[in-house]
This record gives structure tokens, sequence and C-alpha cells, in this order.
């Protein structure tokens, strides 16, 4: 079975799908436990782990409605907001992802 690419579990007027080349800097691969909490229809918090095994709870915003982009991912590389809340971007193996700005 082909995967979902990650955009289509994601609102695309909030988010675009970009190459590799264009995803930007600041991504760092992470852990992502796989149950995440829906905290409403579009949003979902997740815990994930970076490679210290340090753990930080963020939050991803503008899915479709009660959609998980992640879902049966363990790890992916992520960027994150300045204060480590909110991915900005994902890049799954080369299916990358950000919030338009």
């Amino acid at each position: 079975t082909v995967m979902d690419s990650l955009i289509d579990n994601l609102d695309k007027d909030k988010w675009a799908e970009v190459s590799v080349a264009d995803r930007g800097d600041g991504y760092a691969e992470y852990s992502i436990n796989r149950n995440p909490k829906q905290l409403d229809p579009s949003t979902l918090g997740f815990m994930i782990t970076d490679d210290d095994g340090e753990a930080k709870n963020v939050t991803l915003t503008a899915t479709l409605a009660n959609k998980n982009p992640l879902k049966g991912v363990g790890r992916a590389e992520l960027k994150l907001d300045p204060d480590n809340k909110n991915i900005l971007g994902i890049d799954l193996n080369g299916d990358c992802v950000v919030l338009k700005s």
C-alpha cells in the first residue's frame, strides 16, 4: 500500500509541500511518541525525544480534521519554532512539508 504523503493529512492553506532542497535549515531528527493527544480537531500534541534522550512536548497545527500525518511514524526530521513548542516543518525520508509563514 502506498502511504499518504504528509500533505494529504494537512490543511493545504497552511502547509506547503516542498523539496528537500527547499525545506530550509534547522531540522533535527527526533523519535516520535506514537500516541499523540488530540488537542482539537486540527491540532495534535506529540511527545518527541532527541538523540540525547531529551523529551519535548510539541504541537502540530492545521491538520485535516482528526487526521494524524505522523501516524505510524517512529522517527522523522522536524523543525521546531524557537521555543521548541510548535512543529514548523517535517521531513519524512524526503517527504517534506513546511508551515507557511
